[in-house]
């Protein structure tokens, strides 16, 4: 929800700031207006590229794809749903869901993460009844990057 109004409020004042911008640019002697256009259209601005960096923080925080070296060096594991949550937020159509997984490498003891993931509707509702046990790639170095196919 809180993307919803950010993106608004950003879309809003770079349409004031180009409204200001083509009003006044045509009076010579309302130079702070020209100013005040500026200011609106780097505010505007500026609040796009923050919701853009704060869906890559999100993305960030994913389930990341590995790169083919990774892949080939990575342990197989199983990762259990513990809990499947869908939030509010929408990315390329898709709903981002908070994924409790408990994660088991095939040489090692099990683990808990959080991880949001991009899901259609019919894979999060299917994740969110429970019991479903994926099947997933881990980096051998850091635990907490893991890979699950079925989720790509």
């Amino acid at each position: 929800m809180a993307s919803i109004v950010f993106g608004t409020l950003a879309v809003i004042a770079l349409i004031v700031g180009v409204v200001l911008f083509l009003v006044l640019r045509r009076k010579p002697h309302t130079r702070v207006g020209a100013y005040v256009s500026a200011t609106f259209l780097l505010l505007g601005a500026g609040m796009l590229t923050m919701g853009s960096i704060s869906f890559g923080s999100l993305e960030s925080a994913a389930l990341q794809t590995f790169t083919q070296e990774e892949r080939a060096a990575a342990v197989p594991c199983s990762a259990a749903v513990l809990r499947a949550e869908e939030t509010s937020n929408k990315l390329n159509g898709r709903y981002i869901w908070l994924l409790r997984l408990r994660v088991t490498p095939q040489a090692g003891t099990p683990y808990e993460i959080e991880r949001t993931a991009r899901l259609t509707s019919s894979m999060g509702e299917r994740l969110e009844r429970g019991n479903v046990v994926l099947s997933c790639l881990v980096a051998p170095t850091d635990h907490t990057r893991i890979e699950i196919s079925a989720l790509a």
